[in-house]
């Protein structure tokens, strides 16, 4: 069995090399590889465990790096399809003072993924079916992720799905809102933070939208930065902290490292498991936010067991 297989967006992060300037006016870019649901498959591997990831990537350089990036890692790319006809996706990202990253997408090979193009093997062989709202942006790829899922579920995965929302790709608000709500519907295990919390609730204080959320995942997790985060389990709502940290430098994969680790941490199915376990793995998923912000990119800021086991 394999213990994640994310499903969705693998790219190249163009992060500007000034903060706080607009996309426009950055001086230049230095690439970074990303795609969030290949982060979380990179930091599940980092931290000891099996991972697969399901995608499209270009034919061209970015493409065949990132697959060979993957594969180094130890993430089994076999789900990995070249796309003939698109290039692979870029983002190009500025970073705010602060290290909050705003990004703007130029969609290529990953948003061609089609159902058919699904390993089901690799599906049907997972512990946890993980996926993100940005693969729903458009079809193709929204009804790849959305079988994906429905794969993982008659075989008897977890189904993790991370909210995501990235505003550039939704032209239509409201209508993104109910897409990226969908999958709230029978997810096992959701992740968001404050804003995505307000996004889907109308509630601006994260408890209160935490509380009124209506899904009947067995885990909801809003993060909160570098005050921790908070979790539903059940009905009960618990908060954990995160480490302080001096420098936030780029929090471009800090949720993506946080998801990673706590997938990672999950020994069984979340209703199986009792407030002291869950806690325990939302700290350790903190403390790999908390890591993954004092580095620039995703990928290369996901932390090691070795590393996470030291904060």
């Amino acid at each position: 069995m394999i213990d994640v297989v994310a499903v969705g967006e693998v790219l190249i992060d163009l992060i500007a090399t000034e903060r706080n300037v607009t996309l426009f006016a950055a001086p230049a870019f230095v690439p970074f590889p990303g795609g969030a649901p290949a982060n979380v498959a990179v930091g599940v591997a980092r931290l000891g465990h099996s991972a697969a990831f399901i995608g499209k990537v270009g034919r061209d350089e970015f493409g065949q790096g990132l697959r060979g990036l993957l594969a180094r890692e130890g993430v089994l790319t076999q789900g990995l399809l070249d796309d003939a006809d698109q290039l692979t996706t870029l983002a190009a990202v500025s970073v705010a003072t602060n290290g909050d990253p705003h990004f703007a997408f130029f969609a290529g090979a990953h948003a061609n993924l089609r159902a058919e193009d699904l390993d089901h093997d690799l599906l049907a062989n997972a512990r946890i079916v993980h996926g993100g709202s940005v693969m729903l942006a458009r079809e193709p790829g929204r009804a790849a992720t959305l079988a994906a899922w429905e794969i993982g579920r008659t075989a008897g995965a977890m189904c993790a799905y991370d909210v995501n929302w990235r505003p550039a790709l939704w032209p239509n608000a409201a209508a993104g809102v109910a897409i990226v709500r969908a999958p709230l519907a029978f997810a096992d295990i959701v992740k968001m933070n404050a804003a995505e919390v307000q996004l889907l609730t109308g509630i601006a204080e994260p408890r209160a939208g935490l509380a009124a959320l209506a899904t009947p995942a067995a885990l909801v997790v809003v993060t909160l930065g570098g005050a921790g985060c908070l979790y539903r389990l059940g009905n009960e709502i618990t908060a954990v902290a995160a480490p302080p940290v001096a420098e936030v430098v780029d929090a471009t994969g800090a949720g993506d490292a946080f998801m990673a680790a706590l997938l990672a941490g999950l020994p069984d199915h979340p209703a199986r498991l009792g407030t002291d376990a869950i806690t325990a793995a939302v700290g350790r998923a903190c403390r790999a936010g908390a890591i993954a912000v004092t580095r620039r990119g995703a990928i290369p800021a996901l932390p090691t067991a070795t590393e996470l086991d030291h904060v």
